[in-house]
């Protein structure tokens, strides 16, 4: 067995008894790793710059991009415009064509586009409004349910104290006029009794003489009619004979 720098030879270690060949150092299964390393890699990779698959271009507007800066959509002028069915339908109206198949024709004889931008001049002036001359103006109108506070400062009133305001006595004026409407707000409420009609009135006497039949002797043949009873009744007293 000879000695020498072979192929599998580990560097601060005793060389490797035997035969050394070089394709000894292709065999994964005989390579000796180092402490805490992998296994030396025995196929030939390429550098370690190097990128596998397909490299893309990266694009310059990325999240961030997108996200800070809002790009308005520029519709392509080139486009044409799509087919405008209310007003092919208007049209077909108008006509008197009432059928599918009738509609289907009078559209490839009357097209009718959508159109597309402001083609009207008035659209592209911007309408006035009050507050472009006057900086005070404001718009709507004053509230019809006035407050206390707007009402006591509007008819001369005295300023409220800060005191009352941080402290909200003036939730005891809101309880106090409450208080003064209570009663109609009271008889707004109360509940009407319903009132009887000639309908209601009719069908109640119907339902009563239905459940409720009028009383009636039971019927019995004419000459024991007048047959007085044999037995005296439970209070002691004798029974009456049934009149026919």
């Amino acid at each position: 067995m000879g000695l020498g720098n072979g192929p599998l030879d580990v560097p601060g270690e005793p060389p490797r008894q035997g035969i050394q060949r070089r394709s000894q150092a292709g065999n994964t299964l005989l390579q000796k790793p180092e402490l805490g390393k992998v296994k030396k890699c025995t196929v030939s990779l390429p550098p370690q710059d190097y990128a596998f698959g397909l490299s893309r271009p990266r694009d310059p507007e990325g999240a961030r991009e997108v996200t800070f800066k809002w790009v308005q959509h520029q519709p392509n002028p080139d486009d044409k415009p799509g087919p405008d069915f209310k007003a092919m339908n208007r049209l077909a109206a108008v006509s008197e064509i009432t059928s599918a198949k009738e509609q289907r024709g009078f559209r490839s004889t009357n097209p009718r586009v959508l159109k597309q931008g402001l083609t009207n001049s008035k659209l592209n002036v911007k309408p006035e409004l009050p507050s472009d001359h006057n900086v005070d103006w404001t718009y709507g109108r004053q509230s019809s349910n006035v407050t206390v506070e707007v009402s006591r400062v509007a008819g001369g009133g005295p300023q409220p104290h800060i005191k009352n305001i941080v402290q909200g006595s003036f939730q005891y004026d809101w309880i106090q006029k409450n208080l003064e409407r209570r009663e109609s707000l009271l008889q707004s409420h109360q509940r009407m009794a319903p009132v009887a009609t000639k309908a209601s009135e009719g069908h109640a006497l119907g339902a009563k003489m239905a459940f409720d039949p009028p009383h009636k002797a039971p019927w019995k043949m004419s000459k024991f009619g007048k047959k007085g009873c044999k037995v005296n009744s439970f209070n002691g007293t004798k029974a009456e004979p049934t009149p026919a």
